[in-house]
């Protein structure tokens, strides 16, 4: 009788640890995907329309474009920002370093991009 329940003691152990490893593999999975490949931001508010929606828009972003410097005019990133670092806001590339960049309010007004700096024309 003590063999038999140590027996049925050991196959309930060993489940319970294949599934608690199963669930640290799936969230070190989660962690690194989220860190390094890409991670879900929800956008809204009005700077971004009518591309995404004032009501809020669930966007899935790729970190590895701003790895290997593929971003480009036109391009939407997500930005922390500058007002408050703990807050992540979307923004449109509108020039890159060296560019030149008109507003439409003030043609005579540009202004040109630095390399790495920001020049926020949104809302």
């Amino acid at each position: 009788m003590g063999v038999s329940n140590v027996k049925q003691w050991s196959r309930i152990v060993k489940e319970a640890l294949d599934r608690a490893f199963f669930t640290a593999k799936f969230l070190c999975l989660l962690h690194v995907s989220n860190t390094y490949l890409c991670t879900m931001a929800l956008a809204n508010g009005p700077s971004m329309l009518p591309t995404l929606n004032l009501s809020g828009d669930l966007i899935l972003a790729d970190r590895l474009s701003v790895r290997f410097g593929n971003v480009g005019p036109g391009d939407i990133v997500l930005v922390r920002s500058p007002q408050n670092p703990r807050k992540i806001i979307t923004k449109r590339v509108v020039g890159m370093g060296g560019d030149r960049v008109t507003f439409s309010v003030d043609p005579k007004d540009s202004h040109r991009c630095s390399r790495g700096a920001c020049l926020d024309c949104g809302r």
